[in-house]
C-alpha cells in the first residue's frame, strides 16, 4: 500500500475492470487507499484477488454497460456496500472484436453494438451513480476515449466515432453536473498493449511506436498516475478536460 492514501475512504467504480486497463486502473486506486468495485461483464475475481493480496478493499458485480437496470445493479452493488460513490471509471469498451474495416463496409449492427457499449454505456453508468455522488457532495467520473479520437485512424471509423462522442459527452456531463461539484473528465490512451489489443496490425503498433516522443509500448500502467490524480482531490478544480496520455504523440 502506498504511504500517501489520497484515495482513502473513497469507493470508486471501475468497469471493464477484469483485466487491462481497468484492472490497472483498479489497483492502483486501491494502493492510494479507495475501496474498488470491479464492474465487468466477465468474472472479476482476478482482479479482486490481487487487491486483496495487497491489503486493499474490492467486491466484483457483473454489469452489462449498455443495460440500464444492470448498471443500476451496479450502482446499488456499491452503495450496498459503502454507502457511497466517489468515483467512477468508465473504462469498459467494444473494442477487442472491432476488425479494421472500410467504413462503407462496416455492417449496421456492429455500428449500433460498439455505440451501445462504448457511448449508451457511459450515459447509463453515469446516471446511475451521480444520485450518490449529489446526496455526498460531489465526486470524479472519468471517461477513458482514446487518441484516435484526436488524430483519426483509418479502417476504424466506427470506433473512431464512438470516441470522439466521449470527448463531447464529457464536456456536456462537466457543465452539467458542476453545480453538484461532480467533476467529469476523459483520458485519451495511444495505442496501449494489452491481450485486447495484440491482435492489432503490427504496421499500427508500429506507426504509434515511431510517432511518440517517448519511443517505447504504452503499458496500462502508465495511465494509472493521471487516473489517481483525478479521482482525488489534487485535482478539485478540473473538470471538462481531455487528457491525452500517449507518450508525446498527440500535442496540443
Amino acid at each position: 500500500m502506498q504511504d500517501h492514501q489520497i484515495l482513502k475512504d473513497k469507493t470508486i467504480i471501475v468497469t471493464g475492470a477484469a483485466t487491462g486497463i481497468g484492472q490497472a486502473f483498479s489497483i492502483a486506486a486501491s494502493s492510494y487507499g479507495a475501496k474498488i468495485v470491479v464492474a465487468d461483464m466477465n468474472p472479476g475475481d482476478k482482479t479482486v484477488q490481487l487487491i486483496k493480496s495487497s491489503g486493499g478493499e474490492a467486491i466484483y458485480t457483473k454489469v452489462d454497460v449498455s443495460d440500464e437496470e444492470s448498471t443500476k445493479s451496479m450502482a446499488k452493488a456499491a452503495i450496498d456496500w459503502t454507502g457511497r460513490i466517489d468515483g467512477l471509471i468508465n473504462n469498459a469498451a467494444y473494442f477487442r472484436e472491432v476488425k479494421l474495416t472500410p467504413f462503407e463496409e462496416i455492417k449496421m449492427e456492429t455500428w449500433d453494438r460498439i455505440f451501445d457499449v462504448n457511448v449508451k454505456g457511459i450515459w447509463q453508468c453515469c446516471k446511475s451513480v451521480i444520485p450518490s455522488m449529489r446526496e455526498i457532495g460531489g465526486g470524479s467520473i472519468i471517461n477513458i476515449s482514446s487518441v484516435v479520437a484526436v488524430a483519426g485512424q483509418p479502417g476504424y471509423l466506427h470506433y473512431v466515432a464512438t470516441k470522439g462522442a466521449v470527448l463531447a459527452m464529457t464536456k456536456g456531463l462537466a457543465k452539467e453536473c458542476g453545480v453538484d461539484n461532480v467533476r467529469v473528465n476523459t483520458i485519451a490512451p495511444g495505442f496501449v498493449i494489452t491481450d485486447a489489443t495484440k491482435n492489432r496490425p503490427i504496421e499500427w503498433q508500429q506507426n504509434f511506436l515511431k510517432a511518440r516522443a517517448m519511443s517505447r509500448e504504452q503499458r496500462p500502467e502508465d495511465l494509472v498516475g493521471t487516473a489517481v490524480y483525478l479521482l482525488s482531490d489534487l485535482s478539485a478544480f478540473v473538470s471538462g478536460q481531455t487528457h491525452v496520455v500517449d507518450g508525446g504523440h498527440i500535442m496540443y
